[in-house]
């Protein structure tokens, strides 16, 4: 019974009262988005506060959606980022959000808001981004035995910025049987690195340089909401159209074959 009430008395020193500096206590912080979540997938959410990760935590998007993430911080000034849509790809020490080797991005929507957490409770609320783009390519004209991947210089997100990571980046476009349709999401790029590799029997064929031919169009990868694009490449005839969300057509001639 003694030890019992010993105890009881030191978790009392050790929370905080009306009295005490509240300041030190932690604060009841609750994340939501203004809106549903547009994608399926787990949501990842760290709370950052002096360039560090204090708290992180995945869980599934309808328990988000239900206003169940609740977290418990440090009361300190914080960076609140959230990435929601996540499939396949992995956390790397905390601060990573990586495109596995040979995989597409994930449908990703993320955002990242001020939060004071000044109170004994507080709530962020969000608004998430498309932060991948969906790349259709119809290449007309191609050996029935070609083999064609996508690579980039971009390998994921960082969880404190959002921002994109440096690393290589490259898969196989999803493709049926015969079909001429390619389609592959991209994570959001930092240059015009991106390529559209042909091998043929083993043997290279061609490469598109088709980041190239997207920054024509002034496409942005910089824009809040990453449109999708579209491309036609025909190597009958050696010219590539590039078309951006329906709306934007470039042709751009192929010279690398």
């Amino acid at each position: 019974m003694r030890r019992n009430l010993c105890l009881i008395a030191a978790l009392l020193l050790c929370s905080c009262t009306v009295k005490e500096n509240r300041s030190v206590c932690p604060c009841e912080l609750l994340v939501r988005s203004d809106e549903p979540l547009k994608t399926e997938g787990n949501v990842l959410v760290s709370v950052i506060q002096n360039g560090v990760v204090v708290k992180q935590g995945m869980m599934g998007r309808e328990d988000f959606d239900a206003g169940l993430c609740r977290l418990t911080v440090p009361r300190k000034p914080s960076k609140v980022t959230v990435f929601t849509g996540i499939t396949g790809m992995n956390t790397v020490e905390g601060r990573r959000l990586d495109i596995r080797v040979q995989h597409q991005c994930d449908e990703l929507y993320s955002d990242s808001v001020y939060a004071e957490l000044t109170g004994d409770s507080q709530e962020c609320l969000l608004t998430p981004h498309k932060n991948f783009a969906r790349l259709n390519i119809i290449a007309l004209g191609l050996p029935d035995d070609a083999d064609v991947t996508v690579t980039g210089s971009v390998q994921g997100y960082d969880l404190c910025s959002t921002d994109p990571c440096e690393g290589r980046f490259g898969c196989a476009p999803d493709h049926q049987g015969q079909s001429a349709d390619y389609n592959v999401r991209l994570p959001r790029q930092l240059d015009d690195a991106l390529s559209m590799n042909v091998v043929v029997a083993g043997r290279r064929f061609c490469t598109v340089p088709i980041g190239v031919m997207i920054a024509a169009t002034g496409y942005r990868f910089d824009d809040p909401d990453l449109l999708d694009i579209s491309l036609t490449v025909d190597f009958s005839k050696s010219y590539v159209l590039v078309c951006i969300a329906d709306w934007e057509t470039v042709e751009y001639p192929i010279t690398d074959f």
